[in-house]
């Protein structure tokens, strides 16, 4: 058959077979749509961040993916094939801007086609603000009490402050950084231990570290009594002298030793020795306190008893 036959041939009835042709790939079209599928996936997100300007507002952290492409291939790609991103380090102004999500594949991704990635939302208003810096105090954050009994003496904080950074605003209305929580429940000695700091807000960074030592010292508390109204005893006054003012009485200050009857410390007293005195005359005369077996003496008062003394009067003698 020659040549022209041929193509005389190819060429007749030529709009039918146009007609097929195309509904053939159309029909392909169809299928193929048939086997595409999306899923949603969540990645995180990139920033890169500028140097003189920040961000103001919070933004996510992650962000929806939308993956669509042939049904037997889109279940192979994961969360890390998938790179999304942030570029803030462009913005050099203060001001609101819709920052645009940039998506790129990596791994099993690269090697799937058709995939088309979608980033939901495609863009994030982000507010950016002058970034400033300022030293601020550490703050511990307590929870729960010590064992009864015992009390908090004191504490310290390594270092006891920290530089932050952050959009200036902020910044400026930040005066304490706080620990994360210190547990006192239970504790009847002295403890250290690392403790992280809190962010305020995922906007403040720390310049010089996120986590600080905290040492405590504790300490039994001492139970004090305190006895009022504690009478004056009298010791050794000479048989020629008499104190004719009314004796006053004082106060005592008690610590009991752990496990004592409390209630022996109605026994203690003031004790005055008027020891050596023989004449009249007006005297101060230190007092000291009897105190029972089990107890220490923290305090007392008056130091001192401050009386007259006058010679007793002499009894006519009987013949």
């Amino acid at each position: 058959m020659s040549l022209d036959s041929r193509i005389s041939k190819l060429l007749e009835n030529w709009p039918a077979k146009v007609i097929s042709l195309v509904m053939a790939i159309f029909i392909m079209f169809l299928y193929n749509l048939t086997r595409l599928e999306q899923r949603v996936i969540i990645v995180p997100l990139n920033i890169s961040e500028g140097h003189s300007y920040v961000p103001a507002t919070e933004y996510p952290k992650t962000v929806r993916v939308i993956i669509r492409g042939d049904r037997d291939q889109i279940y192979r790609v994961r969360e890390s094939d998938i790179v999304a991103s942030l570029d803030l380090a462009r913005y050099g102004s203060e001001g609101v801007f819709r920052v645009p999500v940039k998506l790129e594949r990596r791994g099993d991704a690269l090697n799937i086609d058709p995939l088309e990635l979608r980033a939901d939302p495609s863009e994030i208003p982000i507010s950016f603000e002058r970034l400033a810096a300022k030293r601020v105090a550490i703050t511990p954050t307590f929870k729960g009490f010590l064992e009864q009994g015992y009390v908090l003496i004191s504490y310290e904080i390594l270092p006891s402050e920290i530089s932050i950074e952050g959009p200036t605003t902020l910044v400026s209305s930040i005066k304490d950084i706080s620990t994360d929580i210190i547990e006192l429940s239970g504790k009847t000695s002295d403890f250290s231990l690392n403790v992280p700091l809190v962010k305020p807000s995922e906007l403040i960074r720390f310049v010089d570290t996120s986590t600080v030592k905290f040492s405590a010292k504790i300490q039994m508390q001492e139970r004090r009594l305190t006895l009022k109204n504690v009478p004056i005893f009298i010791n050794n006054l000479d048989p020629s002298l008499i104190i004719s003012d009314p004796l006053p009485s004082g106060n005592i200050t008690l610590v009991p030793h752990p496990g004592q009857d409390e209630t022996l410390a109605n026994n203690a007293s003031l004790q005055a020795d008027f020891k050596g005195i023989v004449k009249p005359g007006l005297y101060s005369i230190p007092l000291t306190v009897s105190a029972p077996e089990g107890f220490e003496v923290e305090a007392y008062e008056p130091l001192a008893l401050n009386v007259r003394l006058h010679g007793a009067p002499v009894l006519p003698a009987f013949h």
